[in-house]
């Protein structure tokens, strides 16, 4: 039978997932626990019967732990629905923005994450089980993964190794909960420990999203790309925004005391050129998506559609460019993708001086117009 050193690591590492776990819990209880178990005879112990039952324990609580621990998926699934993509979703259709906190601690992990792999896996599946009618009998991951256990078994190592990490970090995670959980009621331990288990905590549930996020990107990355080189698999293209426009953008606006502010950046290729953040429409989006989020990725400003304003359509390249702006308001600050091209936040008057364009004047005076006539028929 041949050694292969990668499954050996895999196994290796789903062991030491329920062992070591289960060997710390049992280690820092086994005073507590020990005797209310064994009674009497656990201090009797002898030397192979102490290591015999410290190793079953050790075992038992792992796997214990190890059931646990599948609720943090759980956890995982909830901040996998608000990465940047299910964000801007929510702030064109709804309004809404998650607090700062909350999106930060989904950047940690998932930076700018836009699902569009996942996206473009479920779409393969979809394609690849419709005969079936069974699209929605597994999940995209667990298609990915039986797909690449039959296609490409080197790529489905990748991907498992990934996770064997994900599952150690995991288990760990419930173990320094279940700790934090028993400190209060353990005298003998020292309250200074606290932080330092609180610290260890944060740190490996980080662990355990990053790798579990790498590895589900893994499974879909390799999917695409076998699939790409493999095969003949043609998926349909999203429809068009309904508006017929090819790029959107914005009129940003916040309000200072009596008075609004409006948002300019530096034109992409001329530094010197002061416009309004806009971009192309991606396939599937809408526009209102599509302005939400070029705007950000150019000024790192998250902001919440109030009006509609007009299309301007221009030539470029020999080709028609049709934007869609909207007035928007901003209500939050983000990381910017586009750090080389600075921004401004500048009063109507000087807004309409710096900008360019006779097209960015008219939106930015029709947007002041807007906002005077808002503010005027507030209660």
């Amino acid at each position: 039978m041949n050694f292969d050193p990668e499954k050996f690591f895999i196994g290796l590492m789903d062991f030491f997932s329920i062992l070591l776990p289960g060997a710390l819990l049992t280690y820092l209880l086994m005073g507590e626990t020990g005797p209310v178990v064994l009674g009497e005879r656990y201090s009797k112990l002898a030397d192979a019967e102490a290591w015999a039952a410290f190793l079953f324990a050790s075992y038992l609580f792992g796997h214990l732990v190890f059931l646990l621990g599948s609720w943090l998926d759980e956890c995982y699934d909830w901040a996998r629905r608000y990465t940047l993509n299910n964000q801007i979703t929510m702030l064109a259709r709804r309004g809404r923005l998650l607090p700062w906190l909350a999106r930060t601690l989904i950047w940690l992990v998932f930076k700018r994450e836009r699902n569009l792999a996942v996206d473009r896996a479920g779409k393969i599946k979809q394609q690849a089980l419709g005969a079936l009618h069974a699209e929605d009998a597994i999940n995209t991951f667990q298609w990915s993964k039986a797909w690449l256990n039959a296609a490409s078994p080197a790529s489905l190592a990748v991907v498992q190794r990934f996770e064997a990490d994900a599952k150690f970090f995991r288990c760990f995670t419930v173990v320094l909960l279940l700790l934090l959980a028993a400190w209060p009621w353990q005298y003998h331990w020292p309250l200074a420990g606290i932080p330092v288990v609180l610290v260890l905590l944060l740190l490996a549930l980080w662990r355990y999203m990053e790798q579990r996020y790498k590895a589900t990107n893994q499974a879909y990355w390799f999917v695409i790309t076998l699939t790409a080189r493999d095969s003949k698999l043609a998926l349909d293209k999203a429809v068009p925004a309904a508006s017929g426009s090819t790029h959107a953008g914005g009129v940003v606006f916040r309000t200072r005391g009596e008075t609004a502010e409006y948002l300019l950046v530096e034109a992409t290729n001329d530094p010197s050129q002061w416009v309004l953040p806009k971009g192309h429409i991606e396939e599937g989006e809408s526009d209102r998506e599509a302005a939400i989020r070029e705007v950000h990725e150019e000024t790192g400003v998250w902001a919440r559609i109030s009006d509609d304003l007009r299309d301007v359509s221009y030539v470029a390249n020999s080709a028609v460019v049709r934007v869609r702006f909207f007035l928007m308001r901003a209500v939050g600050k983000g990381l910017r993708q586009h750090r080389d091209r600075e921004h401004l936040w500048l009063a109507v008057a000087e807004a309409v001086a710096k900008a360019s364009h006779v097209e960015t004047r008219e939106l930015l005076q029709a947007a002041e117009l807007s906002w005077r006539q808002a503010r005027s028929t507030r209660p």
